[in-house]
């Protein structure tokens, strides 16, 4: 029994359609979000405004710290000597923890716009897209944060190879 195979351009779309899925996933959530603050949902007070305005400010700092330090710990933990696939599958782990990492505070900073109408809070959301969209998977990152070496980069080159 052949098992599918996985082309490198198969590869790095893949990663692409998930990346791409997260990103419009906050967007289209915001956008309802935006609509129905505009049709007068929500407002909990100044106090909870200002409560939930600061937690949002401490989860966004903490989740793209935390994005960072996790993605770059599980990069580390690659082993040099795995074979290309192998690393793949690390590194399409180490994104989608990333990406959660950062996904996370975007959602909750809709929800508080959409209980409180602080307009803020979309800034901190377009922030948030913004740098969901600056680490959008390419080879050329997947060459840079695996350091991988001149073989690999070659073997990367053809979309037609197979992992």
């Amino acid at each position: 029994m052949e098992t599918d195979k996985i082309y490198v351009k198969g590869y790095f779309k893949s990663l692409q359609i998930v990346h791409l899925a997260l990103v419009l996933g906050i967007v289209f959530f915001a956008l309802i979000t935006i609509f129905l603050q505009l049709n007068g949902f929500g407002d909990l007070g100044e106090d909870l405004n200002n409560i939930f305005f600061y937690t949002v400010i401490a989860f966004t700092i903490g989740g793209l710290f935390a994005s960072n330090m996790v993605f770059k710990k599980k990069l580390g933990a690659i082993n040099p000597k795995n074979s290309l696939l192998e690393k793949g599958e690390k590194y399409r782990e180490a994104l989608i923890i990333k990406f959660a990492l950062i996904e996370g505070p975007a959602f909750f900073s809709i929800v508080v716009y959409m209980l409180t109408g602080n307009s803020i809070l979309l800034i901190i959301i377009a922030f948030l897209v913004v740098v969901f969209i600056i680490n959008r998977p390419t080879k050329d990152k997947f060459v840079i944060d695996l350091g991988l070496n001149s073989e690999e980069r070659k073997f990367l080159g053809d979309d037609e190879n197979v992992f």
